[in-house]
């Protein structure tokens, strides 16, 4: 169930092209920050997914990261905020 709906999400981020920490990802689907993406491909898709500190997905080289990770400036960075995002945004 949790892994179906971090897909959800993650079909979500990007087909709007917005980011949100590991924190705010795993706090929506209740699963660690810390494993959020844990054994996922580092692919495009999945780089949706970012770091607190630099807004950038953790371990990425540049060429596995989306080509427009940096379209949209804003990070989502809290649970709520992405729970919100993602009513308007499913």
């Amino acid at each position: 169930m949790k892994k179906e709906q971090l897909e959800r999400l993650l079909s979500s981020l990007e087909g709007h092209r917005q980011r949100a920490t590991y924190g705010a990802v795993g706090g929506v689907v209740g699963l660690p920050a810390q494993s959020i993406m844990s054994g996922r491909p580092k692919v495009p898709r999945n780089s949706w997914v970012v770091s607190a500190k630099d807004g950038m997905p953790t371990g990425y080289l540049p060429s596995q990261a989306h080509p427009s990770l940096f379209f949209n400036k804003k990070v989502i960075a809290s649970p709520s905020e992405l729970a919100a995002w993602w009513q308007e945004h499913p």
